[in-house]
């Protein structure tokens, strides 16, 4: 019998993720999409720990901008736990956004996001771009890069487990939450 095996995945350091998004907010189109709505995808994604098919999944109505604070929810029927997610927004990446969907119906989706399959050679073309290190990253890395950077921040474990919406607390710091290079000198 084959054992499964785990893919191992690193988090993005800070300047790694200002390259990426910077870098790609301005680069070509790619999959379909323009370099503005991948940049956005991966900021939302980092932010928000948002899964990929979570974030197929958005409309412009999963979306209250202008509340306080302003929210994404992700519906039942796309979210792995299969209730309504609601999870928080900066103020600053709602502005973003509010520009991103303005010109949208409320039922259109937010993002036009490829297959999973495409998804990780869309980073990885980003990456490259950008000039950062493809090593041990794919998509689901941001997910991770949020989850570490909330322990790194000082949030209360049981707090990141909430906003991983993960069932166990584990999960969220023994899988998910990486060190920072340099952490074990602090």
């Amino acid at each position: 019998v084959k054992a499964h095996t785990r893919r191992r995945r690193r988090v993005l350091l800070a300047d790694e993720l200002r390259k990426l998004i910077t870098m790609t907010q301005e680069s070509p189109d790619r999959y379909e999409m323009t370099g503005e709505d991948r940049a956005m995808l991966y900021r939302l994604a980092v932010e928000t720990g948002l899964r990929a098919g979570e974030l197929r999944s958005l409309t412009r109505a999963s979306f209250i901008l202008d509340g306080d604070p302003p929210t994404v929810t992700v519906a039942a029927a796309y979210s792995k736990r299969r209730r309504d997610d609601t999870l928080p927004l900066r103020v600053v990446t709602a502005t973003l956004l509010a520009r991103h969907l303005e010109h949208k119906a409320p039922e259109a989706t937010a993002f036009k996001v490829p297959s999973r399959h495409k998804m990780a050679g869309m980073i990885r073309a980003d990456m490259k771009a950008a000039g950062v290190s493809t090593s041990e990253v794919d998509f689901h890395a941001l997910r991770h890069t949020f989850i570490s950077n909330l322990a790194a921040g000082g949030v209360h474990p049981k707090t990141a487990q909430s906003l991983a919406r993960h069932s166990t607390i584990t999960l969220t710091m023994d899988r998910y939450t990486h060190q920072h290079a340099g952490d074990e000198l602090a």
